[in-house]
């Protein structure tokens, strides 16, 4: 193992590792020091975090290692400012025994996931962050990568409150080759879409869900899905109705109109970021400091898809990986 002059790992005799900035099912992301070009860089070690985790299911590290190269393939494939950007990939250099390292963009600030811990978002920056992480994926489609993962972990807040769209990790680029066995659910069931749930593939659209369920989450302070357990998540992302909006103000049509399972009905990227846009131009016709409460159908007609609101599960996460480290940006 090479190490630094102050004694750290060092990476490809290149980069120097500093810290650890979350974990989770993919690997460790890492804050780094790249000593040639003296940057502060993050490095994400692809490896079960868990070595049980590895021992249990054969070839999981042969598979790790084929996902952290596409998701350097998919992130190539984009420049956008809303979209993590990957420096280099670090081949495994000993076999089968060996692990990547994808060395990306240092985004400082926290994620989604890390602020909404404190509470939800005033809706006027949760449509900014909507409307920051469509575009991201209007790139991504454009270039035909699936993302298949958006959620507040996986969305980061620059210093100036931008949002930036990471771990493409599991996501599909059209004509490459699946690499997870028949019946194993990629994502994650709190934003998975209910037509992958069920096993339909290759929509952009199901991308497009799952930011909604985010705004929802961002801007109710809950989310509406959520159950004790996995299973159950999918079975009320298939079945249970959604209860409607109560403080998203004008953002809460706009979320009526996304999350419906029809897909013929649900709006398409450039639809969506209209109805952003109006909500957002609402918000700005706000008198300063108010926070915009609705009931169902204020600012547009009733929902025939969002059912009036049941009683929510208790707020708890799902059943998750145990890693060394909190899961945090990037993980």
């Amino acid at each position: 193992m090479d190490m630094s002059e102050a004694g750290r790992q060092l990476v490809d005799g290149r980069f120097e590792l500093l810290a650890p900035l979350g974990a989770g099912g993919m690997g460790t992301v890492w804050r780094a020091r790249d000593i040639a070009l003296h940057r502060n860089v993050a490095l994400k070690e692809v490896r079960p975090p868990d070595p049980a985790t590895a021992a249990a299911q054969p070839g999981l590290t042969v598979q790790l290692r084929e996902r952290a190269v596409r998701e350097a393939r998919a992130l190539a494939r984009l420049a956008h400012p809303n979209v993590v950007t990957i420096h280099h990939i670090v081949e495994p250099a000993g076999g089968e025994d060996g692990h990547p390292w994808i060395v990306m963009e240092l985004v400082n600030g926290g994620s989604l996931h890390d602020r909404l811990e404190s509470g939800p978002l005033p809706v006027a920056d949760a449509v900014r962050i909507g409307l920051d992480v469509l575009s991201a994926l209007r790139a991504a489609h454009a270039e035909g990568v699936l993302h298949r993962d958006v959620k507040p972990a996986n969305v980061l807040l620059r210093a100036d409150g931008s949002a930036v769209l990471t771990d493409f990790g599991i996501a599909a680029l059209h004509g490459s080759t699946a690499l997870t066995s028949t019946g194993v659910l990629i994502g994650s069931p709190e934003y998975i879409a209910p037509e992958r749930a069920r096993g339909e593939e290759g929509l952009p659209a199901s991308d497009l869900w799952s930011l909604g369920m985010l705004l929802y989450t961002a801007s109710e302070g809950t989310h509406p899905l959520r159950r004790p357990t996995s299973l159950a998540t999918v079975v009320a992302v298939l079945e249970d109705p959604i209860p409607a909006p109560v403080r998203s103000g004008p953002l809460g049509p706009v979320l009526e109109r996304l999350l419906v399972r029809d897909l013929a009905a649900r709006p398409d990227a450039a639809e969506l970021e209209r109805l952003l846009r109006e909500a957002q131009a609402a918000l700005a016709g706000a008198a300063p400091g108010a926070v915009p409460h609705a009931t169902p159908g204020q600012y547009g007609p009733p929902s025939t898809q969002l059912a009036a609101p049941h009683p929510a599960a208790p707020p708890q996460g799902l059943p998750q990986q145990p890693a060394k480290v909190p899961a945090g940006p990037y993980a």
